[in-house]
C-alpha cells in the first residue's frame, strides 16, 4: 500500500508543529528546522530553493515521525492493506473539511499508477486532514474511526453507494444527510467500543448527538431506541439511509433499558456546527441565526417552506439567506 502526502501538508504540518511547540518552551524542533531552512536562503538562488524546501519538508516530516502515523493506524485494518493500493492524503483547512472517501477521480500525477492498483481489484483511498490533526493527542483514536468507515465502503455486504440520493430539497437533503452521518458514526463508535478498543467519541456523546437529529422521538424512548442501536452488530448502507429517511425505522430498534434520565445537556434541536452546509443555501456557514421563531418574521418563515418544502426553522439557516429571504418575502427582490 503505497502513502502519498501532499508536498503543501507536509509544509504545514511542520512549520505549524515548530512554532507550536516553540511557543510551550521547547525550542528543540523549531531549530532543528532553521538550522538546515535558514542555509537555504543563503546556498541557493530563488529558483532552487524550493527543491530544497521540498527535500527538508519531507525529511523532516519523516524523522519527526508523521510519516508513520498513517501506516501505524492502518496496521490495525490489516484486511484493508490488501484491498487498498494506494492512499492519497492532502491538507484541508477546516475540521468539518475533514474525511475519508473512496477515490474516483484521479489527477494527472496518479492517474497511471491507479490504474495499476485497480487492474489488481486495488481501491484508491483519499484522506482528509488538517495539520494539527498530526500532533493531536487523539489522532489514533480518530484514525481508527475514519478507517472503521473505509472498512464499511469496501465491503460488498455494506453496500456503500456514495450515489445514493436523499432529499427532494436541499433543506430535507441536508436533515437526512446529516441523521445518516449521525447514525453510521454511532455504528462505528459502538463496534470500536465492543471490541476493546478506545471510540472516537463516547456512548454519552453519541446519545446527545442521535437525540439532536430525532427530536420526534418521545424522549421516554430515547434511551431505548438508541440503545437498540448501539447494540446493533451490522448495518448497512441501506438500512442507514432507511433509518436516516424514516423515524419509525429508527424506533423499531429500540430495546428494554433501566430507566433512568436522559443526560441533563442533551439538546432539544439539531446541533448548528460552525461550518456546517445552510440547508437553504449549501454553502459553509459559521453565522447561524438560531431561535427563528422568535427573531424572524412568521411571514419571511412562511416564504421560507414555500420555497423550500421540508424545511423547518429547527434546521437553521445562515444570516444572509436569513436577510435575503426577508428581503424577497417583503417584494424587495
Amino acid at each position: 500500500m503505497d502513502i502519498r502526502f501532499q508536498p503543501a501538508l507536509l509544509q504545514e504540518v511542520i512549520d505549524s508543529f515548530a512554532e507550536k511547540t516553540e511557543r510551550e518552551g521547547d525550542p528543540t524542533y523549531y531549530n532543528e528546522f532553521h538550522e538546515v531552512a535558514d542555509p537555504i536562503y543563503e546556498k541557493f538562488s530563488l529558483d532552487d530553493r524550493e527543491p530544497e524546501f521540498k527535500k527538508l519538508y519531507q525529511h523532516l516530516f519523516a524523522k519527526w515521525g508523521f510519516a508513520d502515523i498513517l501506516r501505524d493506524g492502518f496496521s490495525e485494518f490489516p484486511d484493508l492493506k490488501e484491498k487498498i493500493g494506494i492512499v492519497l492524503v492532502r491538507g484541508v483547512l477546516k475540521e468539518d473539511q475533514e474525511g475519508v472517501d473512496i477515490l474516483r477521480k484521479w489527477g494527472s500525477v496518479e492517474e497511471k499508477l491507479a490504474r495499476q492498483f485497480e487492474e489488481k481489484g486495488q481501491k484508491g483511498v483519499g484522506i482528509k486532514l488538517i495539520p494539527r490533526r498530526f500532533y493531536d493527542p487523539a489522532i489514533n483514536r480518530y484514525l481508527r474511526h475514519e478507517f472503521t468507515h473505509i472498512s464499511d465502503m469496501l465491503d460488498s455486504a455494506f453496500g456503500y453507494d456514495p450515489d445514493t440520493k436523499v432529499g427532494m430539497n436541499p433543506g430535507e437533503e441536508h436533515l437526512l444527510l446529516n441523521r445518516y452521518r449521525v447514525l453510521w458514526s454511532l455504528h462505528v463508535d459502538s463496534r470500536i467500543a465492543r471490541s476493546g478498543k478506545e471510540p472516537m467519541f463516547s456512548r454519552e456523546y453519541r446519545l446527545r448527538e442521535f437525540r439532536s437529529w430525532y427530536r420526534k422521538i418521545p424522549p421516554t424512548q430515547v434511551e431505548s431506541v438508541f440503545e437498540g442501536l448501539w447494540q446493533t452488530e451490522y448495518f448497512t448502507h441501506a438500512e442507514l439511509v432507511e433509518m436516516s429517511q424514516d423515524t419509525v425505522r429508527v424506533m423499531e430498534r429500540a430495546v428494554e433499558v433501566e430507566e433512568g434520565e436522559l443526560p441533563a445537556d442533551v439538546p432539544a434541536k439539531p446541533l448548528l456546527m460552525p461550518g456546517f452546509p445552510c440547508p437553504l443555501c449549501r454553502f459553509p456557514t459559521y453565522s447561524w441565526v438560531e431561535d427563528l421563531e422568535e427573531k424572524v418574521e412568521p411571514y419571511v418563515l412562511d416564504y421560507i417552506r414555500e420555497n423550500h418544502p421540508g424545511w423547518d426553522v429547527e434546521y437553521g439557516a445562515c444570516d444572509r439567506c436569513v436577510e435575503v429571504y426577508r428581503l424577497r418575502a417583503a417584494g424587495v427582490v
